[in-house]
């Protein structure tokens, strides 16, 4: 059967699952699901297809979005917010870059940030890196770098994408060697100003709900810079074979937690059993 492509129907293949290309707050074309084209898409064999639902419901569903949807102004963060961040702006230089000038650097802050990762899988080799990133001004991924005012070293690093009416942060990477110079706050105050207050966006999206990596860099942007939870409702359709593991698996899912701190490979598995839970525990709650 010849491959479809993610331009022709709205989905593309991603990190062994399908997901969709359109906007978090836009529902998907579900009928490639439906007549089972989608399991070819891209000539690759993805293992499930997830994709939301029910955008900003107003209830908790397990799955969210993290977002900012008000313009930015730092008058209305608490007063510690607005001291760390014009601290941090005195300190780090934030501007848009041309990534194809700073591929070093940028790989060098992006290799000290992952060393906090365990178990990661799917980090890039400095090939893979510059391949991916070589033409972000296509695909309309901008960068955003933070360097240092006392010896300009590039600090921290920002991806976004800049959708129709609306963006989303990417990749978030900071040298860890560095933090005293609160880099984060300096990069997300300006790429938060660009974005909402220059550009207008109708909102900018920090990603979903994290499963595989225990973070509170979420906990971060709401404390700190007003983000909110989208609520919404998360779905997942597994391939016919995979689904029967999954069944097979999921009464395992406490031990296979377990043994995906010592394991890459479980810690995958886990994360899709941990996906599987909120998907049946809304199911039950709808029914």
């Amino acid at each position: 059967m010849c491959s479809l492509h993610n331009k022709d129907i709205g989905w593309c293949y991603y990190n062994h699952s399908v997901v969709p290309t359109t906007a978090p707050h836009e529902e998907p074309d579900l009928s490639p699901i439906e007549d089972g084209s989608i399991w070819h898409i891209d000539g690759q064999k993805p293992l499930f297809v997830r994709y939301t639902t029910d955008w900003d419901c107003g209830f908790d569903t397990g799955w969210w979005y993290v977002i900012k949807d008000a313009p930015f102004d730092i008058e209305s963060l608490s007063k510690s917010s607005r001291k760390h961040i014009r601290s941090a702006l005195r300190k780090v230089r934030v501007e848009r870059i041309n990534p194809s000038e700073h591929f070093s650097e940028l790989f060098e802050c992006y290799k000290q940030a992952c060393q906090k990762y365990k178990l990661a899988d799917n980090l890039f080799s400095f090939e893979s890196f510059q391949k991916y990133y070589i033409n972000a001004e296509a695909k309309k991924i901008a960068f955003w770098a933070g360097f240092s005012m006392q010896d300009n070293k590039l600090v921290g690093y920002m991806t976004v994408k800049q959708n129709q009416d609306w963006s989303e942060i990417c990749a978030a990477k900071f040298d860890p060697r560095f933090l005293n110079l609160q880099i984060s706050d300096a990069l997300y105050a300006s790429v938060l100003d660009y974005y909402l207050n220059k550009q207008g966006n109708k909102y900018i999206s920090s990603g979903s709900r994290s499963i595989n990596h225990l973070t509170n860099t979420q906990e971060y942007k709401e404390q700190h810079f007003n983000y909110r939870k989208c609520y919404c409702r998360l779905n997942i359709v597994y391939r016919p074979d995979v689904k029967k593991i999954v069944k097979i698996l999921y009464p395992l899912r406490y031990i296979i937690n377990f043994l995906g701190r010592f394991s890459s490979a479980f810690h995958q598995i886990s994360g899709v059993l941990k996906m599987e839970s909120i998907v049946r525990k809304n199911s039950r709650t709808c029914v």
